[in-house]
């Protein structure tokens, strides 16, 4: 799908690539102090404002801010007051987008598909006012704008309150004279309850003749209900009520008429309540609106106490909780916190299928679905975080048949999607995890639709046998849609999950002997032994790349991420010196860029033909970085590793990781830029790839079956001094420092 383009020339703020500016000013409200943190393991764990990002004019961004809650999400939208893409499941708003006339002309479309839908615009003096600048909080979108020849000065404030949205604006006169300012509020909630037909695709409403509008609560709140389904949605305003309410159409539009002295600064709240009953919308939104100082803040301490929850032994919210961070290293800090932040921004607590849910993905797309791909790349996070809820994950993957979709639908608990190719690997290797990390080796003897789940890994690491070909001995993963989806080369026999069957293979041979089958263990261990050798004749001597195999026998080389970072974590022991050197020299010349990485290397035939920000040449998913980074220092490059980490702080200028980050230009020093194209979304939970990094590699963090934990390379140094604190490893409190000579451990009293 296109997106409409359109470059703004604004005089706003725009981000210096490569400065990280991330003081707080703003006209909104004043905050009460954020949550306590008590004890020195908290002393090191960012505010909600220090983790947000910085102003970015319109013509610098490529998406638009997202704001979440455990029960949702939205996407702000062009103007001071819209919001799209709503999506609380199950209900979601459509309707078509609004786009306005912004003031250097034309039109940008930020929300491509119309079905995405708007709640309204907001117009001053008749005219409609284009946001200049955006900012991200973890718990807000602000937007600014001025008028007037920049005597009016207006700011909003957007936060999410359980199923409410809660808006402030505050408009500020910069003048030497009284200003007499009319407002509208055009109002829209073409909202739907759909339990069913959840996909990526969102079944969201498109005829606004399945609504009604009507005036409630003595001309105090504007009501929309669907007339099709049980969902309604009420606006009522704060301490200043509009002067005239009207309801037309799915909604309706408020007025008010301001004088501001020279000055003064006004404030304009509005909220919105989506329920399945009117009364019940009704009662959300008066109360909110009654009550909005005390709702606007606690949307704050929501996210603060939630936040704080994941890094506290004996928290009441989580299973378990992440290792604090201290080091005196920003950049460092900064990733492992805000990538922390970006997972938590997909967090729900409103789904039927269990209490606790980890969405791949929000809000434009897919935000009821659990991706088995997406979910593996912040496993050790998982494991440590919510192990309880872990263990249940696992257990209805296991339910589900995951050769039969790739992703579990949390609405329904229904797999959706047709089998993906690396569903074995990131499905065996969660299991693997959450063992290492709990220690819960019983779990494998557990039944799951009849058979043991030890016995239902190791077929994971055998079904690659099923997909042999008689031109290779290597597995056959078929087509480009089952594997990149965007390079037309990388199909058929690949390295990345022939590797993943050696690893497997392996792993399965270590707990059939721990468990006294030596005989099975040794018959594995011989299986991925050759497997390994015939994986190793598609490595392009001198190259540091690899080839893939063609049923017509042809070999094609790859440039792409995938092998690099996946052969190291699978395969490293099996690397030869000198190709672990060419590897590295690989990804640093191709791949690699002054503020972020592409997935493809421009010097690939197949990149003119593969250009998708996540996969492509480009630009890269949002955990290709830090795979990338773990590669690096698997191969013996630690410093080049860690200097990259450190350069993906940038990136978060914008707001937090989310689905991937595009390269604007072909050159090494490109700005970059939360993607859009291609479908991307701006929340994706493989945000948490980062703090999985930094806790597995950075730190070190690996676990043997025996309880113990194994420090990966501990004479390694990490070219940072800190302190991981807290790391519960099998029921033990342990704390691991990297200094100058590597890592050492500390047992917690």
């Amino acid at each position: 799908m296109q997106r409409r383009e359109f470059i703004a020339t604004v005089g706003a703020a725009s981000l210096a690539v490569g400065h990280l500016d991330l003081s707080v000013a703003s006209a909104s409200a004043v905050e009460p102090p954020p949550v306590s943190k008590q004890g020195s393991s908290y002393s090191a764990i960012p505010t909600a404002d220090e983790l947000a990002g910085q102003w970015m004019s319109f013509g610098d961004l490529h998406t638009l801010p997202t704001i979440n809650n455990t029960a949702g999400g939205c996407q702000v939208g062009a103007d001071l007051f819209s919001v799209q893409a709503l999506t609380f499941p199950p209900y979601c708003q459509g309707g078509g987008s609004r786009p306005g006339q912004h003031p250097a002309g034309g039109v940008r479309i930020f929300d491509y598909s119309p079905q995405f839908g708007s709640n309204g615009t907001l117009r001053v003096n008749g005219q409609f006012v284009a946001t200049a600048a955006f900012r991200w909080f973890p718990y807000q979108v602000l937007r600014r704008a001025s008028i007037a020849n920049g005597t009016l000065e207006l700011e909003s404030a957007t936060r999410l309150r359980q199923q409410t949205v809660l808006w402030q604006l505050t408009i500020k006169n910069n003048g030497p004279r009284t200003q007499h300012i009319e407002i509208e509020a055009h109002l829209l909630a073409m909202i739907s309850n759909l339990p069913d037909g959840w996909t990526w695709d969102i079944p969201r409403p498109n005829d606004p003749h399945d609504f009604t509008a009507t005036i409630a609560d003595g001309n105090g709140a504007l009501v929309v209900s669907d007339t099709r389904t049980p969902a309604s949605v009420a606006f009522a305003f704060g301490s200043s009520a509009p002067e005239h309410l009207v309801a037309n159409a799915a909604g309706g539009i408020a007025a008010w008429k301001l004088r501001v002295e020279p000055e003064e600064s006004v404030s304009l709240q509005v909220v919105m309540a989506v329920e399945k009953r009117e009364s019940a919308a009704i009662a959300d939104a008066k109360n909110s609106a009654e009550n909005f100082s005390a709702m606007f803040h606690q949307a704050r301490r929501d996210w603060e106490e939630t936040f704080t929850a994941a890094f506290q032994p004996g928290n009441t919210l989580f299973s378990g909780h992440l290792p604090a961070l201290e080091t005196a290293d920003p950049a460092i800090r900064r990733v492992y916190y805000m990538s922390v932040a970006s997972l938590l921004a997909l967090f729900r607590r409103n789904f039927p299928v269990a209490p606790h849910a980890y969405i791949t993905v929000s809000p434009q797309y897919g935000a009821s679905l659990m991706y088995f791909w997406d979910t593996f790349t912040w496993a050790t996070v998982h494991a440590l975080l919510d192990p309880v809820d872990m263990k249940h994950m696992l257990r209805r993957w296991l339910s589900l048949n995951i050769h039969s979709c790739y992703a579990q639908n949390m609405l329904t608990g229904r797999g959706v999607g047709p089998w993906y190719s690396f569903n074995d690997f990131v499905v065996f290797n969660q299991f693997i995890t959450y063992v290492r990390i709990t220690g819960d080796a019983a779990f494998l003897e557990e039944k799951i639709s009849g058979r043991p789940i030890l016995d239902q890994l190791e077929q994971m690491s055998l079904w690659w046998k099923r997909l042999v070909k008689p031109y290779s001995p290597l597995a056959d993963y078929g087509a480009a849609w089952n594997l990149l989806e965007c390079v037309p080369t990388y199909t058929h026999v690949v390295v990345s999950l022939n590797a993943a069957n050696v690893w497997m293979m392996r792993q399965t041979a270590e707990l059939r002997a721990a468990r006294g089958d030596h005989s099975r263990a040794a018959s594995l261990r011989q299986q991925a032994d050759r497997l390994a050798g015939e994986v190793l004749k598609l490595y392009v001597s001198g190259a540091g790349y690899w080839n893939t195999v063609q049923p017509d026998g042809a070999r094609i080389p790859v440039r792409h991420c995938v092998d690099f970072f996946t052969v190291a974590y699978c395969m490293a022991d099996d690397l030869s010196a000198s190709m672990k050197r060419e590897m590295v020299e690989f990804v640093k010349k191709q791949l690699l860029t002054d503020h972020w990485m592409r997935a493809l290397s421009l010097q690939d035939p197949a990149a003119p033909e593969s250009n998708r920000p996540d996969h492509g040449p480009m630009g890269a998913y949002d955990a290709w970085p830090p795979f990338t980074m773990e590669a690096m220092c698997r191969l013996e490059d630690w410093s080049h590793a860690t200097a990259f980490l450190r350069r993906c702080a940038q990136t978060t200028a914008e707001g937090p990781y989310g689905q991937s980050h595009e390269l604007l230009t072909a050159s090494a020093d490109s700005p970059v830029r939360k993607a859009l194209r291609g479908e991307q979304v701006y929340n994706a939970s493989c945000a948490g790839a980062f703090a999985e990094i930094i806790i597995r590699n950075c730190f070190g963090v690996q676990c043997r079956l025996d309880g113990k934990l194994d420090v990966y390379a501990p004479g390694s140094p990490r070219g940072f001094d800190g302190i991981l604190r807290n790391v519960r490893v099998q029921g033990r409190e342990q704390s691991i420092r990297s200094g100058q000579t590597g890592l050492t451990t500390v047992e917690n009293d």
